[in-house]
């Protein structure tokens, strides 16, 4: 369904650079956005950044990163304390600005944990301001019952401050957040500062409708389910790494191994290494998916013929120098 604006008998209006929506509005902290729009509204006027934080409810250092972040993307630049349009349609260098977003070394990652940690520092909504977003949004309402009910006990200030912080300024719809708490309470992380973590990657993973919410929630259970099940099978009680956890994720999801058969994986790898190695194992697994086989007899059917083949070739090398041997004492 498609939608416009009539504009009507609005009394002003201003400009917002295309770029932002095109190209930055997934990157973007909600704080960054709302910066940018309020500041654009009061074009020609000084406003200062404690007047800003005021009317935003932003901390005073949030409402500088946002200026400094637009400032990176080549939207504004600043002489002094004033900020105008930058040169050219996305900044003095266009082409290396559009070739910041493929970029994949040590400068480029830095710059997008700067813009993640910008976009996670929540502020500190006051009580009274918690009420009225309650009160004025019957789905933050819901939200907030669900979650008492998940907790047991009436939410802390922390809690309500989270929840607030997914909705309004990361930007999660309430019912897509109900089903990311949903999820946290479900393997047992349920912290705020998960859930702000995981609001915010499921906001730049684009999670924002019930539909992709109900397939990433499964991914997610998915890949959680075999994680625990490797730390079991290995006698794992340490967190594992990401790249332990996308091994995991393969040989269970992907290549659909049983329990026994990664057991297998791993006592072999401990008989050969003497310690565990989640790339040796990997090698292994990955070898017997190439060949087909999925169960302990393929495995033992295999060993038994390579053990047979090589008595085989034992046998024939012996008879070969026995043969020669004798050819040799009737000299």
């Amino acid at each position: 369904m498609g939608y416009r604006i009539n504009l009507g008998n609005w009394g002003s209006v201003f400009a917002v650079p295309s770029d932002v929506v095109d190209k930055y509005i997934k990157i973007a902290g909600g704080s960054a956005v709302k910066v940018l729009l309020y500041f654009l509204r009061n074009s020609g006027r000084e406003t200062d950044t404690l007047r800003a934080s005021q009317d935003l409810c932003i901390k005073e250092e949030d409402i500088t990163d946002a200026l400094i972040f637009w400032e990176q993307q080549g939207i504004l630049k600043s002489s002094g304390n004033e900020f105008s349009p930058a040169d050219g349609p996305l900044s003095r260098n266009a082409e290396k600005t559009d070739a910041a977003f493929s970029q994949t070394d040590d400068a480029a990652k830095k710059n997008a944990e700067l813009i993640r940690s910008a976009a996670l520092r929540t502020p500190d909504f006051s009580p009274s301001q918690i009420a009225d977003t309650v009160r004025g949004d019957d789905k933050v309402s819901y939200l907030f019952k669900v979650c008492e009910k998940l907790y047991g006990r009436p939410l802390k200030h922390a809690e309500q401050n989270a929840l607030v912080a997914i909705t309004e300024h990361i930007g999660l719809p309430a019912e897509v957040a109900l089903m990311l708490v949903d999820y946290c309470f479900s393997i047992g992380k349920t912290s705020p500062a998960y859930m702000k973590a995981a609001a915010m990657d499921w906001a730049e993973k684009e999670v924002v409708t019930l539909s992709s919410a109900e397939e990433y929630v499964i991914k997610l259970q998915s890949a959680h389910n075999a994680e625990n099940t490797v730390k079991s099978l290995f006698g794992l009680d340490r967190a594992m790494s990401q790249k332990e956890k996308d091994f995991s994720t393969v040989w269970v999801n992907e290549w659909g191994f049983s329990p026994e058969m990664i057991k297998a994986a791993y006592d072999i790898n401990i008989n050969a290494k003497g310690k565990s190695s989640f790339p040796y194992i990997n090698k292994i697994l990955e070898n017997w998916h190439e060949k087909g086989i999925t169960s302990p007899q393929q495995i033992n059917d295999g060993q038994s013929a390579a053990k047979a083949a090589q008595n085989s070739s034992l046998d024939t090398s012996t008879i070969y120098q026995r043969i020669l041997d004798d050819y040799k004492k009737g000299e």
